[in-house]
């Protein structure tokens, strides 16, 4: 019985801090990438030296979303799987959520580096706007085409967990 509590506080709390981080990561995204002109990583013409530095330290909050809920969210999934009794052979729609976290979490820490970066620019009161666009630019070109599939994958996930596909039948 304690296993089964156990099991359902971790995917509760996966499942509020990949919500929250998911909300956190499409409006980084989108900040960002207003910051720019369309096609091209060369910044808009109304953002000058001044007013790049006070844009970047407002985005200082969702550095740290970012990083600490999809922290939250690997390890509380993590831990669901361990501690439930569900089986992934048997029920496929959880199987398939596994292999899209597991199969991002890479290029997200390969990207949450830099983010480490900035945030540790932010925390030892050392903020240097041109070294904070610069990293900016990296996250975006190591982004490349991954932004557009991790929104896909991870719009697909309430699929899963509302209509469980793919589960096995059992014999009665």
């Amino acid at each position: 019985m304690k296993n089964k509590k156990f099991s359902n506080l971790f995917a509760a709390v996966s499942l509020i801090s990949g919500v929250l981080w998911f909300g956190f990561y499409l409006t980084r995204l989108i900040l960002t990438y207003n910051l720019f002109e369309e096609g091209e990583l060369v910044l808009k013409n109304f953002i000058n030296n001044s007013s790049i530095s006070g844009i970047f330290q407002s985005f200082e909050p969702l550095y740290y979303l970012t990083f600490v809920t999809y922290i939250i969210l690997i390890i509380c999934f993590t831990l669901f799987l361990v501690s439930s009794r569900l089986k992934l052979k048997e029920n496929g729609w959880l199987f398939i959520i596994t292999i899209i976290i597991y199969f991002t979490l890479p290029f997200e820490a390969i990207l949450m580096a830099v983010d480490y970066r900035l945030i540790l620019m932010h925390i030892a009161h050392n903020f240097n706007s041109d070294l904070a666009l610069t990293l900016t630019i990296d996250r975006l070109e190591n982004l490349g085409g991954f932004s557009v599939i991790i929104i896909l994958c991870y719009f697909s996930i309430p699929y899963f967990l509302i209509f469980k596909p793919f589960s096995a039948i059992k014999d009665k």
